[in-house]
């Protein structure tokens, strides 16, 4: 047979807890008894009870003192308080204290079992609730902790796309002056006829030097025309300044010129989005 709850019986008549212990086994309840409040707390301090049945008034501990300490070891512990003497200021006194119902004695069957079950009905509405409330708390804590994955990963992810554009933003930035250098001594050498090293030395924006064999060199200049020779950090200032000096000194026709100033417009903006 189901157990349908556990009480405890706490009163100081033998025949009186023997009877309604009886009945309440009967209703398959469990059921242990105290015959003092001492006795009830050292129950209640080491087993779980649904509901706790007390006499008002007993021998040292009456049972308003009993529900006041009993509820303060199991808040959730359905009190009903059971007297054969005083009147409404009693059970209000007990209601206050938690008790969720007040019979007289004697303590008819039918008037038990309803008290007891009514007891009951509300104690599983309150573990419903806190169990909703637990489920809840468990439900919100975890979307807490989505929330909190998702927006480290969307940091991570935001980073890591910051980091992916700057790169490119330097991969561009060398292919444009490598372009621009190779297109302006285009121009320099098809309007002008005139060599690379003639370009250095009359922007005097590069350095031509005579090497070992006598051969005029311009290093520097040649570095900026691959971009597997370009310097880690290249002088951009140096080429925009070549390629004004293009602009100016050559009688470029004009959609050699737009392309150059196309070109020179890319690499500013380049520029101010990287200072």
């Amino acid at each position: 047979m189901d157990l349908k709850g556990k009480i405890l019986l706490t009163d100081d008549e033998p025949d009186f807890t023997e009877f309604v212990k009886w009945q309440l086994e009967m209703l398959s309840y469990s059921v242990d008894t105290a015959s003092c409040g001492d006795a009830a707390l050292e129950i209640l301090h080491k087993s779980e009870k649904d509901i706790l049945l007390a006499d008002i008034r007993m021998p040292g501990m009456d049972g308003i003192e009993l529900i006041r300490r009993a509820v303060a070891i199991q808040p959730d512990l359905q009190c009903i308080v059971m007297t054969g003497h005083g009147g409404i200021d009693t059970a209000v006194q007990a209601m206050r204290l938690g008790a969720s119902d007040y019979l007289r004695k004697p303590v008819g069957v039918d008037e038990l079992e309803i008290a007891v079950r009514k007891g009951m009905e509300k104690l599983a509405l309150i573990r419903s609730v806190r169990e909703k409330q637990d489920s809840l708390e468990k439900a919100n804590a975890e979307l807490t902790r989505l929330r909190n994955q998702l927006e480290e990963s969307l940091k991570t992810e935001s980073a890591g796309r910051a980091a992916a554009e700057e790169e490119l933003k330097k991969v561009r930035l060398r292919e444009i002056l490598v372009e621009i250098m190779i297109f302006c001594l285009r121009c320099w050498k098809q309007s002008t006829k005139k060599t690379k090293i003639d370009l250095a030395e009359e922007s005097k924006i590069w350095t031509a030097s005579l090497d070992s064999g006598g051969t005029y060199r311009t290093r520097t200049l040649d570095r900026y025309l691959r971009l597997s020779t370009l310097p880690p950090n290249p002088r951009s200032g140096d080429v925009l300044d070549t390629a004004y000096f293009v602009l100016s000194r050559c009688p470029i026709d004009s959609e050699m010129r737009k392309n150059i100033e196309e070109k020179i417009s890319v690499l500013e903006k380049l520029l101010l989005k990287s200072s």
